[in-house]
């Protein structure tokens, strides 16, 4: 079942059950439910709690075990909402869980992986991206009926919930009359994943930092899952504008140090209005980025 569909957890309720399982486990399916959704909150509901499709949702995605008792417990330790949002970034983007992109768009997370793509294929730095625009963008390459996994008027709403909490997107800077918008800034997922790579406190070449950042959220430009469906490839020395927004970013708060060295090797094209063609030969990764 898709990811996006309404009958699915959304992200914080998941990360609500894993901060109760960080303090509190093993639980029974029961306990966990008491403390979740106890019988006063649910009260008068037309509808029942999310909890079942919150421990579903966790169990598929590999980030809780439930055992023949029915206790639940985390498979990996995530204390922080950062932690949380990394090891949502791994399962989601597994390979196993993203074949047949193509042919099969609409089951298990393959529709998140495929609205992502599309959506950071969009520039931070223009106006807030909307439903219709990723509608149209997507078109061309999802034609079948009953296929098409980009947002419609139900899908949307929820993705609109699912980008900001894996830092791939964020509320527009400037207030909007549309609250169905979103910037496609991919800056907090981008320092989550330098920050637990071996590069931090070194000076290397910008291209491996493009390669390590592609190869943790392959849904940017130039990723792997981006590229398998047909979104234009900016090639190893270039990057896209959502990458180069986050990059951006993270020399202006002090996390990154960009360098550019005349005897290198090689560069990367960072897409930068103030300074068009702007060339970086090596990026500093700060000590401080996980202040």
């Amino acid at each position: 079942m898709a990811f996006l569909n309404v009958d699915r957890a959304l992200p914080p309720q998941l990360w609500a059950l894993v901060r109760l399982l960080s303090v509190r486990q093993p639980l029974t399916d029961s306990q966990a439910r008491a403390f979740m959704s106890p019988d006063s909150l649910s009260a008068g509901m037309k509808s029942d709690p999310p909890f079942q499709p919150t421990v579903r949702t966790l169990l598929e995605l590999g980030l809780v075990a439930q055992d023949e008792s029915g206790r639940l417990t985390l498979r990996y330790s995530m204390p922080s909402l950062a932690d949380f949002q990394h090891r949502l970034r791994e399962a989601l983007f597994f390979p196993e869980r993203n074949t047949d992109l193509e042919s099969d768009p609409i089951t298990g997370n393959r529709d998140m992986t495929i609205v992502l793509s599309y959506f950071l294929s969009f520039d931070p730095l223009d106006s807030p991206v909307s439903r219709t625009q990723v509608d149209e963008r997507s078109a061309r390459s999802f034609s079948v009926e009953g296929k098409n996994p980009t947002p419609s008027n139900v899908r949307w709403p929820r993705f609109v919930h699912w980008a900001p909490m894996l830092g791939l997107g964020a509320a527009p800077l400037m207030p909007t009359s549309d609250s169905g918008v979103l910037s496609p800034d991919c800056t907090k997922a981008v320092r989550q994943v330098l920050a637990a790579s071996r590069l931090v406190g070194k000076t290397v070449s910008a291209v491996d930092v493009v390669r390590t950042i592609r190869e943790a959220i392959p849904v940017l430009p130039g990723g792997a899952y981006s590229i398998r469906l047909g979104i234009p490839d900016p090639g190893e020395q270039a990057v896209g504008p959502a990458l180069s927004f986050a990059l951006l970013r993270g020399r202006h708060e002090g996390w990154l140090r960009f360098e550019r060295f005349a005897d290198s090797a090689s560069s990367v094209t960072v897409a930068d209005r103030d300074e068009p063609n702007r060339r970086v030969s090596d990026i500093v990764v700060s000590e401080g980025i996980n202040g």
